[in-house]
């Protein structure tokens, strides 16, 4: 074999053999008389002014994994827009992120769809109740085709168990999606999805359940609010004033000894704004509102509270990795799950039950931060446990990459 001596930066005069150094090349960005120095073999080379980019050469950084993250990203629900935080500190110092919510969905746009994806390196799908059996549509953000051209990991969603009835069209769709090729790996966020999709959907790759991804999520620092304390509470833009009632008479009777009420909308743009509307049927005199696109601001106005009353998962979730006793008031079941995660099922109470002044009244017990710290743990062991399969799999599909990257990606 041939070798080549090259003169530049790191490496001037050394010797470098001709497989490696045009391996090299592929793997980098070929500019007008510069290929980016990203490995100690990228060096200045006149003759390339005239290549442009050579053959099969990709994008700026490919000693990094570009990494597709998709699901209900984008429409303003806090919770949702979380996954994209934890995203962002899970893989953000070894990947390069790329949102593929709303990809083009028509038939004959299809190609544009399939450039997109076909840049990633691998996409990751989740988390949420993406999975509905009862409804006839499923959303195309959530099994689009395209995905399953590369390797797909679907992490952390939940099947929405609410209603007994399945679309039988619907479960045979998400049984092709989950049985293809190109899926790696299947998890979900509570025990009783993972008992629904081996019974219904059987995907050939195991399936894994952990805590919601959220829980490894590092959350904004606080400082708990000197004075009297506060009653934070979560409302939702589709609920009837009418379930409001029972919050609204805890919140007056708190208020009435002292207490501040906080009326946190738990959603950003659009979603939130719609929260905020609705939220006004609830009427607390001297009740403060915070509405803030910004996700930190509602994280750290939850994190500030006393106890909470939240209609919404994510809310309840985050008030409770604080250490804030929170009632979910929205007994569905995945807010049934999380709270019996933690022991505390008997909190999940439906809002127009009058036990729940019964139980302010007494006193909410206080959160087992025992239990918070294991949910974190697992979820954060199942964050790196996929960040080292997406690196690994990134890491072994070149010769270069095995040479000058590490084994384990640079997490937190």
């Amino acid at each position: 074999m041939k070798t080549y001596f090259v003169t530049g930066s790191v490496s001037a005069g050394s010797p470098v053999d001709a497989a490696s150094f045009f391996l090299c090349i592929s793997d980098c960005e070929v500019g007008v008389g510069l290929l980016r120095p990203c490995c100690e073999v990228c060096m200045v080379f006149d003759f390339i002014k005239s290549w442009g980019r050579c053959g099969g050469a990709v994008e700026k950084d490919r000693l990094k994994p570009r990494v597709g993250i998709t699901g209900s990203f984008g429409r303003g629900n806090y919770g949702d827009e979380l996954y994209v935080q934890n995203y962002k500190h899970w893989f953000g110092s070894w990947a390069e992120l790329h949102l593929l919510t709303g990809l083009q969905r028509s038939y004959y746009l299809k190609e544009f769809a399939e450039a997109r994806v076909d840049l990633m390196d691998s996409v990751v799908l989740g988390g949420g109740d993406l999975l509905c059996p009862y409804r006839s549509k499923i959303d195309r953000d959530f099994i689009h085709p395209s995905y399953l051209r590369r390797p797909l990991h679907v992490a952390g969603i939940g099947v929405e168990r609410n209603k007994p009835e399945v679309n039988i069209d619907t479960v045979q769709e998400w049984k092709k999606f989950l049985g293809g090729s190109n899926v790696r790996s299947i998890s979900v966020r509570d025990p009783g999805s993972k008992k629904w999709i081996e019974e219904k959907i059987n995907p050939e790759v195991p399936v894994l359940s952990h805590p919601d991804l959220v829980c490894a999520l590092p959350l904004p620092s606080i400082k708990k609010l000197h004075g009297p304390p506060v009653l934070g509470i979560v409302t939702r833009h589709i609920k009837h004033p009418k379930e409001y009632l029972v919050m609204t008479e805890v919140g007056r009777r708190l208020a009435s000894q002292g207490w501040r009420v906080r009326h946190i909308i738990g959603g950003v743009g659009e979603h939130g704004r719609k929260d905020y509307e609705n939220s006004k049927h609830v009427e607390i005199e001297g009740k403060e509102v915070v509405f803030s696109h910004n996700l930190d601001d509602i994280s750290r106005a939850l994190g500030e509270c006393s106890l909470v009353l939240s209609m919404k998962l994510h809310t309840t979730l985050v008030a409770t990795m604080y250490g804030v006793p929170t009632v979910a008031v929205n007994p569905v079941v995945k807010a049934k799950a999380f709270m019996r995660s933690i022991g505390r099922e008997e909190l999940a109470i439906h809002p127009d039950d009058e036990r729940l002044l019964s139980l302010v009244e007494s006193g909410v017990p206080p959160v087992p931060m025992q239990e918070v710290q294991r949910l974190r743990e697992e979820a954060s062991d199942y964050m790196r446990a996929l960040s080292q399969n997406i690196w690994s799999e990134f890491r072994g599909a070149s010769h270069v990459r095995r040479k000058l990257l590490s084994k384990k990606p640079s997490m937190p």
